[in-house]
């Protein structure tokens, strides 16, 4: 019996100190921001939390008013880039007080740079592409600017035959509409459609039109393929 009693206490004990370290460890948890500094572009949003409270937190735009908007949750703030410039944020948790800077620039060129325009021009015309995120695509902008001589083929498209062969790997196959920019790899040639033709074996999709398609077809002698900045 008097065993059996020494191992209740015992694990009483236990269960008292367990429950002491727990709480210990979860005052002495630091409350703190997911974020204390962060960059958001304009038009676009990033979210910031508390972390390590189970209190009410309140949050206030200290600075830079014009420059963000936010969206209040529970324990987080989703700040909103309205224009370039700075602010500061204050999160409120009873007495503590934290602050993030968050500073908001121009919407990232990152999209644009991975699907760059061309320009096609001659004497009298401009064709501006979009090009599409392939390997060929990027190998054919790689090699701008060239000028090369513009051929007729079949009643639909104008070719040229840029130096260095493309790397058609991942490139979607093209389904020759009007207007698409298209590489035949067998004869290592660019196809400038101006009039739907269908799709082929090994034709591979570029990019398509974005001004200019109407002179595709009066496209002659020498023309010159340059990057579009």
């Amino acid at each position: 019996m008097k065993i059996a009693r020494s191992k209740i206490l015992t694990a009483g004990f236990l269960i008292i100190l367990f429950s002491l370290l727990t709480t210990k460890f979860v005052a002495d948890a630091k409350i703190s921001l997911s974020q204390t500094k962060v960059t958001v572009n304009v038009g676009k949003t990033k979210t910031i939390k508390v972390k390590n409270t189970s209190e009410k937190v309140s949050w206030k735009i200290l600075a830079g008013k014009k420059n963000i908007s936010i969206t209040k949750g529970e324990k987080s703030v989703k700040v909103k880039g309205k224009k370039v410039g700075k602010a500061k944020l204050q999160a409120k948790i009873g007495s503590k007080k934290l602050t993030c800077r968050i500073t908001v620039v121009k919407k990232s060129n990152a999209a644009a740079s991975k699907n760059p325009k061309i320009m096609v021009k001659s004497n009298k015309y401009t064709i501006v592409y979009q090009l599409n995120n392939s390997k060929a695509a990027k190998d054919l902008y790689n090699q701008l600017p060239l000028t090369l001589k513009i051929e007729n083929y079949s009643d639909n498209e104008k070719i040229f035959y840029p130096p260095t062969k493309l790397n058609t790997n991942d490139t979607p196959i093209s389904k020759g509409k009007k207007g698409s920019l298209a590489y035949y790899a067998p004869w290592g040639d660019v196809v400038m459609f101006y009039e739907a033709a269908g799709s082929a074996s090994e034709l591979y999709e570029l990019g398509s039109v974005v001004s200019g398609g109407d002179n595709i077809s009066k496209l002659s002698g020498n023309i010159t393929i340059s990057k579009k900045e």
